[in-house]
This record gives structure tokens, sequence and C-alpha cells, in this order.
């Protein structure tokens, strides 16, 4: 009977959970598509989502659509327009991310948010390398974790990269021994100076058939 009423406890705290937040988790899905509209309506729940770190919720739904939110009305705001409002967006979906990695913290892309987020404010070397390293380690060979992360790779400088050495080649070589020709051309291209040293170091110790075969297809960029 005990037993009994505590499942139903749990079931019943849950139901509350998915009340409160499911309008939360459907604009998540849905923000895709842009206008004028959907962006007042995502900039409305940005706000809503807050409640999730306060309240310290770390349903995996509810944070994956809290921080898409955030995230989603961070990118709809142009800084050098409308600074005052990006920033209070970005320490949104800071406060967030930040949550999201304390609630779970095995959650690759949660790190790699707060890099990019980190980034943004204003580039810390060792910070920016340590989160970039976490977010590697943590999804080392899924092709969505190494698209995110080279996004972000490629923005990173000459010192963060030095500094993270050990995560991004570790990414290069997956990316360039497994990912399909056409992959590897995508999330290398127009890579900065410092990033292109790394693809030029990590290439040459590929099996020649692999090194041809992406070279016929001009899928490694040249200096």
């Amino acid at each position: 009977m005990v037993c009994a009423a505590f499942i139903f406890g749990i079931a019943v705290n849950e139901l509350s959970k998915t009340l409160r937040f499911i309008d939360l988790v459907y604009v998540n899905e849905r923000f895709e598509g842009g206008g004028a509209r959907l962006s007042n309506v995502v900039s409305e729940y940005a706000q809503f989502a807050t409640q999730v770190a306060a309240k310290s919720e770390c349903r995996s739904d509810i944070l994956d659509a809290a921080v898409g939110v955030a995230l989603a009305d961070l990118d709809r705001i142009n800084p050098d327009t409308d600074y005052d409002r990006w920033e209070i967006a970005a320490r949104r979906a800071y406060r967030l991310v930040e949550h999201a990695t304390w609630c779970a913290p095995t959650v690759s892309d949660y790190w790699l948010r707060l890099a990019m987020l980190k980034r943004s404010a204003g580039e810390e070397v060792h910070e920016q390398a340590a989160l970039m390293t976490r977010a590697a380690e943590l999804d080392p060979a899924s092709m969505k974790g190494l698209r995110g992360r080279f996004a972000q790779w490629r923005k990173l400088d000459a010192a963060v990269l030095k500094a993270a050495e050990p995560a991004i080649q570790k990414d290069l070589t997956t990316l360039l021994v497994y990912a399909p020709p056409q992959t590897v051309r995508d999330l290398l291209r127009k890579p900065s100076d410092g990033l292109l040293r790394y693809i030029s170091n990590v290439a040459i110790n590929l099996p020649q058939d692999r090194l041809l075969r992406l070279e016929r297809q001009r899928a490694i960029p040249k200096g």
C-alpha cells in the first residue's frame, strides 16, 4: 500500500511537470521557420524557460526545451542593433546551459553550448579549451557531435586550438578516417590558418588510399 502510494505520488509529480512545461516543449519543437510572430513567441517562452533553472528542474525533455528555446531566442537578436536585448538573452541562455551541465554533466552538447556562449562573451583560452575537450570526451564519435564541434573549432584562434590540441587532433582523426568525403568537405570548409595546420598534420598520417580518396574529392582544404 505504501509502495503504491509512493508510485502514485511520483506519477502525479511528473504529470504536474509535464503540464507546467508542455507549451515550452511544444514551442521548442516548432520554433523553426522564422517570422516576426514566431520570434515574439520564442522570446516570451525564453523568459518562461528561466523557471526550469529556478525550480532546479532536470527532466531531460524539459531541460532540452528550455535550452533550445533560450538559444533560439538569442540567435534571433542582432547584437549590433539591439545589444541590450541581446545581453539579457545571452545571460538567460548562459544560466540555463550552465544549469543543464549541472543536471546532465555527461551530455556533450551542453558543454559545447556553454563553450559557444562563453566565446560570445569573450574568449578565455584555457576555459574554452577545457569546455571543448570535455565535449569531445563525452561524445567522441557521433556525427552530430562532430558537426557541432567543428562549427566551433573553425571559429577558435590558434591559442585555444593549441591548448585543446589532443581534442582537436582526435576529432580530426575521427572525421578524416571515418566520415564521407562530402561531410569532411562541409565540416572543414573555410578553416582558420590555425586549424588548417592541424588538418594538414593529421591528413599526412592517413592511410594512402584514404588520403587519395579525400584528395580526389577535394575534401581536404589546402593552404
